[in-house]
């Protein structure tokens, strides 16, 4: 039929309905919507908290301060004596940390001085006689030298980068392709052996960084290496007492041997916490990184996030949890071949960073339920910050599990806490001690801060995700608490204990003035810098500023470009 043969409005009817057809086929396959996102559309031109990103900033420059006139490049400051220590094989670890969060603080004079200072490192000149950390290298050196060649675009950090990157990728150079965690890397040539004994989270980390090195040098070797690693994991996975998740301890040496199998039996315990942490997190990472040409880390993500739920986390008797909802992690033990599992419902401050990997994860995979689960993490972790006498959450602490496992939160008693709680202390003929801790906080093994971010991480990543306000309160009182009882005169000082404070000397602006704060140590890690201060930065920023959408953080919060493309959401 010839279309001059067709009435003019039946035309006219043929058109519309073919460019009806061609927009709803548009709407099938591009949506209405913006594309995906992480973080929440902030509608707002302009979310910057000007005072307390200052406030943020001061801190960092009191600090930082302290480092270029007492340490500097030395791996750590001594922020009481004004001393110095080496940690890392003495390459500068506070210097080449900070180099990002001097970009994305806007001080430029310093990170071009640090930036001048980084290039002198000669990384080979300690390594005769140094064992090299391969963990603590890749996220805080190798992260850091990434992160600011990400951020300044500066050719001159590329050279260190590969010089780096080429030492500690030698780590590699095995028999079975696992690394020698901690090792003399001095001989290029040389054959090592893999790590008889090694932390999943030593093993479980290396993805990122490698695999950003793989992009930006065009170097497939670093990638190829990580695709070994990731492969080992991924066969491993069903092979320890839970299934699904990998033990604190691992057997690297025995891969691609007779039992290969016990590459994933090491040790029966399992956490998110000290040992095993950003292994988890790394598996989210990898695959917001690059999931489109790698599926493995979504794939072991998926199997381990379910387990995480069933196994490690756990609702506690607190008060105060009625009105906000709080689940905690802790530690679950199981041995081969046995089918119960125990939980050790002891926390860490460490693992408070699982808040902000399943908020992201709900995202990344498409699992709203997921983002409840971080989000009652964070709460956790809040909560234990809010309760103690600082203000700042210990180290680690013990509490006491609800009752029934029915997925509620379960009602506070003050009279079932009192008998609960003295069963924990030392009673000798019925006498029981005076439990000394707050309401909720059972035991306190280790009542110490040492600077951590975790908790602030999670709160940041929240505020990122939802925009709500709540959040940057939060931040706000958690930073206020940090600093009232860790500035100290060259820096800011871990503490021996969150639960205890005393009568204490200190100068403020120039007098003498008496406050009642925790103990100090002389002891300033290098993440004070790299993480705690920047996450609280970012949460008072503009959130174009390292859009979670654009970046992707290490566990040392370095950001590293994304790619379209290849990363997986």
């Amino acid at each position: 039929m010839s279309w001059l043969n067709v009435p003019q409005k039946k035309l006219v009817k043929v058109v519309l309905s073919v460019f009806t057809l061609i927009l709803i086929l548009h709407f099938l396959t591009t949506g209405s919507s913006k594309p995906n996102q992480i973080q929440h559309n902030f509608k707002r031109k302009s979310l910057v908290q000007r005072e307390r990103q200052d406030a943020v900033r001061r801190e960092f420059l009191h600090a930082w301060t302290g480092y270029q006139d007492h340490a500097w490049m030395a791996d750590v400051l001594m922020p009481l004596s004004g001393g110095r220590r080496e940690q890392f094989c003495g390459w500068s670890a506070t210097l080449v940390d900070a180099l990002d969060t001097l970009i994305i603080m806007g001080l430029d004079e310093e990170f071009q001085e640090a930036l001048n200072a980084t290039l002198t490192i000669d990384f080979a000149d300690s390594i005769g006689h140094c064992n090299v950390n391969l963990f603590e290298s890749t996220i805080r050196y190798l992260g850091g030298l990434m992160a600011a060649y990400d951020l300044s675009n500066d050719a001159r950090i590329l050279p260190k980068l590969v010089q780096l990157g080429d030492m500690l990728h030698l780590a590699f150079n095995t028999s079975n392709g696992m690394p020698c965690t901690m090792c003399n890397l001095a001989t290029k040539d040389a054959v090592i052996e893999s790590s008889e004994n090694a932390a999943l989270a030593d093993v479980g980390s290396l993805y990122l960084e490698f695999a950003r090195l793989s992009q930006v040098t065009g170097d497939e070797k670093y990638m190829h290496t990580i695709d070994v690693l990731s492969e080992v994991f991924a066969r491993s996975q069903n092979d320890s007492s839970i299934p699904g998740l990998w033990p604190e301890n691992l057997s690297p040496r025995v891969v691609d041997g007779p039992q290969s199998y016990d590459f994933a039996r090491k040790s029966s315990r399992y956490a998110l916490g000290a040992m095993s942490d950003s292994a988890y997190e790394y598996l989210v990472k990898a695959h917001l990184f690059m999931g489109k040409t790698r599926h493995v880390y979504g794939s072991m993500w998926e199997l381990a996030s379910r387990q995480i739920k069933q196994y490690l986390l756990f609702r506690a008797f607190i008060p105060g949890a009625n009105d906000t909802d709080i689940i905690f992690p802790g530690i679950a033990t199981r041995d081969l071949g046995v089918r119960e599992t125990l939980l050790e419902t002891r926390t860490e401050h460490l693992a408070c960073f699982a808040g902000g990997m399943f908020a992201m994860a709900a995202r990344i995979f498409d699992n709203p339920d997921d983002f409840y689960i971080g989000e009652q993490i964070t709460n956790g972790c809040v909560w234990a910050y809010q309760k103690s006498p600082t203000g700042i959450m210990p180290e680690t602490l013990t509490l006491l599990p609800c009752s029934t496992d029915d997925g509620q939160q379960c009602e506070w008693s003050d009279e079932y806490w009192t008998v609960q709680s003295n069963r924990s202390e030392n009673c000798m003929n019925g006498n029981c001690q005076y439990h000394r801790f707050p309401p909720g906080f059972l035991q306190v093994k280790d009542p110490s801060y040492k600077l951590r971010p975790e908790a602030i991480e999670s709160v940041f990543i929240m505020w990122r995700m939802t925009g709500d306000e709540y959040w940057r309160e939060v931040g706000w009182e958690m930073f206020e608490n940090i600093i009232e009882h860790t500035r100290s005169p060259f820096g800011h000082a871990a503490l021996m204990s969150t639960m205890e404070v005393y009568q204490r000397d200190t100068y403020e602006r120039g007098l003498m003035v008496r406050k009642v704060l925790a103990r100090q140590m002389d002891d300033m890690e290098s993440f004070w810098f790299a993480e705690t201060l920047k996450y609280f930065y970012l949460l008072f920023s503009e959130p174009s500023l390292i859009s979670l959408d654009e970046w992707v953080l290490n566990t040392e919060a370095h950001p590293f470009r994304l790619t379209e493309g290849i990363r997986g959401f």
